[in-house]
């Protein structure tokens, strides 16, 4: 899964700015939303602006940390130093493959939670 993840992270380097223009993007609408209108009126843009900021920051994240992985070290294997980093190293990425796991169905949980309350809000 590490390789994989490996394989198609450097692949979206390229859009990096494409997720920081979605960024600013959902943070000025989002702004507009909360400070331009009034309740109903703002909340018709607040939502939507509030997700884009979400899977904006989830490609970043995504982006950023996964594009760097270092493969793990191909030192001495008898060396116990050179096993013990190499598997430390795998241990951490991952505790950061599951972090970004965790952290992508919080925001797929909020995402429906927001996108519910924006279609109820637009019934009324």
């Amino acid at each position: 899964m590490l390789k994989q993840i490996h394989r198609l992270a450097p692949g979206l380097l390229p859009l990096r700015r494409v997720f920081i223009v979605l960024l600013v993007c959902g943070a000025a609408g989002a702004a507009v939303g909360l400070f331009a209108f009034a309740d109903d009126e703002g909340d018709s843009i607040l939502m939507p602006g509030i997700i884009l900021i979400l899977w904006a920051v989830m490609g970043l994240i995504f982006v950023d940390i996964f594009a760097h992985l270092q493969p793990p070290l191909r030192g001495n294997p008898t060396r116990w130093r050179s096993r013990w980093f190499s598997g430390l190293r795998q241990g951490l990425y991952w505790t950061l493959v599951l972090g970004f796991a965790a952290l992508g169905l919080t925001v797929i949980d909020l995402s429906l939670h927001l996108a519910n309350a924006w279609l109820l809000s637009g019934l009324r």
